[in-house]
């Protein structure tokens, strides 16, 4: 089967649609960023941080026996990486490090994000997707088709399997990502090979939370996941620990998560992040008492601290920064994407998924 690839945009976002075998893709979709790629290469200064941490232990021992859980368990996806190294003409073992960068103990350099889960009469699911300055504008929205599975569209960062942030199936599954830092890794795979796994296997909700409790990560990721049932839970996946918890009778219609474990031990905020800060912005909304539609969700996300959880660098132009805001309304089967800098744009959650971009991707109407 042949590969193609086509690239269009939604609003102010990149949207690469992909197709064809998994593998084969991959190899060109590298080739497709590759001069993105030389010049993002010199951006990355986690890499030399990274690569100091596993030159010796316990960074180097971590490093061994994440690949070889990752290798024995995650064959095809770790052949994705390699082929998408090869394509790019990058060090793979540079795209290795990076992409478990949250599988190897402390290492100096947070990664955010900010979720809501809403189920009540309605059903929604909000994500902020915060990472570096320099990755304004270089992130895309990436669609994987043509593999005889439902197709799944996922936020991406060039270089990095596309399972850290949110992604959106053919079988009307949405779920949002959010870092977790464990101290003390598990002897589970590295997460965003779990993540990408899990794109190609859950159908449903409770698959989803199948597959997580019996493949363990070695870091840990927060999920919000919801479906077309309406259903909205939040799982913590954390050195082969997980809890879930459901939005409704018992905890209340609205959850929320940032980056840190507020289920489970050992996922403790880090130090210098903003995690505390936001989850405390959160815990403070008020429920509302009718059913909050997609700006009540983009107010909360795109407005600041202390009113919002929106993450702005400083004044050194280093610290998080919310690159997208992903409002997902399950019950109307429409997504709203807010790219930083640009207005929102609105898609129907099935399009989205299956890598339909509309015709012209006018701003959202309502927002």
């Amino acid at each position: 089967m042949s590969v193609s690839l086509h690239e269009h945009r939604l609003g102010g976002l990149r949207w690469i649609v992909l197709n064809g075998p998994d593998r084969e893709a991959f190899g060109a979709l590298g080739e497709h960023v590759r001069e993105d790629l030389a010049a993002l290469a010199e951006a990355w200064p986690v890499l030399p941080r990274l690569r100091r941490h596993v030159s010796g232990p316990p960074g180097r021992d971590l490093l061994a026996a994440v690949r070889r859980a990752t290798a024995e368990s995650f064959a095809a996806e770790w052949a994705e990486l390699a082929a998408f190294a090869a394509g790019a003409a990058v060090p793979a073992e540079d795209l290795v490090l990076l992409n478990l960068r949250g599988d190897l103990g402390p290492v100096d350099g947070g990664i955010g994000c900010s979720d809501l889960g809403w189920r009540r009469d309605r059903s929604v699911i909000a994500h902020n997707e915060d990472g570096a300055l320099e990755d304004v504008g270089r992130c895309a929205l990436l669609t994987m088709t043509g593999t005889g599975r439902p197709p799944v569209t996922a936020f991406w960062y060039p270089g990095f399997l596309p399972a850290n942030a949110f992604a959106l199936t053919g079988d009307g599954l949405v779920w949002t990502v959010d870092h977790l830092p464990v101290a003390t890794p598990g002897p589970g795979a590295g997460r965003p090979f779990t993540g990408r796994g899990l794109q190609r296997s859950a159908r449903s909700v409770d698959q989803v939370i199948g597959y997580l409790r019996t493949n363990p990560s070695a870091g840990g990721f927060a999920y919000t996941i919801g479906d077309r049932a309406g259903r909205v839970v939040t799982v913590e996946a954390a050195a082969g620990r997980l809890a879930v918890v459901a939005a409704g009778p018992g905890s209340g219609p609205l959850l929320w998560h940032t980056n840190h474990g507020r289920y489970l031990p050992g996922a403790e905020p880090e130090a210098h992040g903003t995690s505390t800060a936001r989850g405390e912005t959160l815990a403070a909304l008020g429920v509302p008492a009718g059913e909050p539609g997609p700006s009540w969700f983009l107010r909360v996300l795109t407005s600041p601290l202390p009113g919002g959880v929106r993450s702005d660098p400083g004044p050194d132009g280093r610290g998080l920064t919310t690159l997208c805001t992903l409002v997902a309304d399950l019950t109307a089967g429409e997504a709203v994407i807010a790219p930083r800098g640009e207005p929102p744009a609105a898609i129907p959650l099935a399009d989205l998924a299956e890598g339909n971009p509309p015709r012209a991707a006018a701003p959202s109407r309502e927002f």
